[in-house]
């Protein structure tokens, strides 16, 4: 606050015309002349400092104005700053409530099946490589999870203590039963299986791609990842070996050979 009221006094000294502080020429010896042309009497060196210097009580003058003009700013801006949080804070409550967790645990249930259904009835059909080809669709799936962890997050009973979460992975506990009363809380209920869904989405688009590019069949092995996860990735462990394919190699190994 001490600078501004620095710089705006300076501005405010600096733009004053001449004519307010000091006559506007000198004659004869030590002589002044008045913008009318008359002449001044002679003055002596303590007059000359007091015709060039404005008084103190200018300056105070000067310097309150300037003090009030910066307090009015700052009011002005904490104001519209504490609007605008406001505002956001107003927008982000009426988004992030327990009843959109329920719509979006609705779409996180059942906007991946049309995904699936390309996937297991049209693997090779060219909207199928289009739909799965990139990663638009699984990206979308994980916005939708985010959203329930950051809605969650948000209410203050959302979702389950990190207490509770912790006994999960206490081996001297009941891992099963901690995780057994975690199920209690909707949000968390909602944010497992949003979690689950994604995921299980993306082995079986990886399943679908690893067919296409080696030539396997992976419908049924897509269907039951779909289904039940993990076990359909052994499905298609299985057709690779039956089918003469065998498993994928190492793909790190594959890059490195690659680049040389």
């Amino acid at each position: 606050m001490q600078w501004l009221l620095f710089a705006v006094s300076s501005l405010i000294l600096l733009g004053a015309p001449s004519s307010a502080f000091a006559p506007t020429a000198i004659s004869g010896h030590g002589a002044l002349s008045s913008p009318s042309g008359l002449a001044c009497p002679p003055l002596s060196s303590s007059t000359h400092l007091h015709a060039f210097a404005p008084s103190l009580d200018d300056v105070a003058t000067l310097a309150s104005s300037t003090l009030s003009l910066a307090t009015t700013t700052s009011s002005l801006l904490e104001g519209t700053l504490d609007s605008a949080l406001s505002s956001s804070l107003d927008v982000a409550s009426g988004i992030l409530t327990n009843e959109n967790v329920k719509v979006a645990f609705s779409v996180a249930t059942f906007f991946p099946q049309l995904p699936w259904l390309f996937l297991i009835l049209l693997p090779n059909a060219g909207v199928t490589k289009k739909l799965l080809g990139g990663y638009e669709i699984v990206t979308l799936c994980c916005l939708v999870h985010f959203f329930i962890v950051s809605a969650s997050i948000a209410q203050p009973d959302g979702s389950a203590p990190i207490a509770e979460f912790a006994d999960v992975f206490d081996p001297a506990g009941d891992p099963q039963k901690a995780m057994i009363g975690m199920m209690q809380y909707p949000n968390f209920v909602s944010e497992e299986w949003s979690h689950v869904l994604t995921w299980d989405l993306f082995v079986g688009r990886w399943i679908w791609l690893d067919g296409m590019k080696r030539g396997i069949f992976t419908p049924h092995s897509v269907l039951l990842t779909n289904l039940i996860g993990p076990p359909g990735l052994l499905l298609h462990w299985l057709t690779c070996i039956l089918t003469g394919k065998g498993l994928p190699g190492n793909e790190a190994t594959s890059l490195d050979e690659e680049e040389d």
